[in-house]
């Protein structure tokens, strides 16, 4: 049987697993990115827009789509101007998520502290 989670810890890991596969990306040095990478990407992607984590989304899908036309271009084009882009995308999304993962945490916290604690306190009747 599959053990509960709540939505911060659902949100937490997946937020963790983009976080491991830009450390992926970031080894690769964006130029030989693995195809797979590129598909959990993609992946995660989708996954964030059903989480309605809109923003996310569009990162993670411009970031795919910036480094897999990359691999189409001459190598003049894609060694300036795209790959700033890629860098300013994969910076966003650090960012991203660095915040989102401290919301998650702090929501979490509340939720414990607020609805939890709450359960347990006797009432006064």
């Amino acid at each position: 049987m599959d053990e509960y989670r709540s939505k911060y810890e659902a949100i937490e890991e997946i937020l963790d697993e983009i976080l491991k596969l830009l450390e992926d990306l970031y080894q690769s040095g964006f130029d030989t990115v693995h195809d797979s990478t590129l598909k959990d990407l993609t992946k995660a992607g989708e996954l964030t827009e059903q989480y309605g984590m809109k923003y996310l989304s569009e990162l993670l899908g411009r970031l795919v789509h910036e480094i897999a036309a990359g691999r189409h271009r001459t190598e003049e084009l894609h060694a300036t101007e795209k790959k700033t882009l890629v860098a300013e995308l994969y910076t966003s999304l650090n960012e991203y998520l660095y915040l989102s993962r401290q919301k998650a945490v702090y929501d979490r916290g509340m939720y414990y502290y607020t609805e939890v604690e709450c359960q347990d306190e006797p009432d006064d009747e």
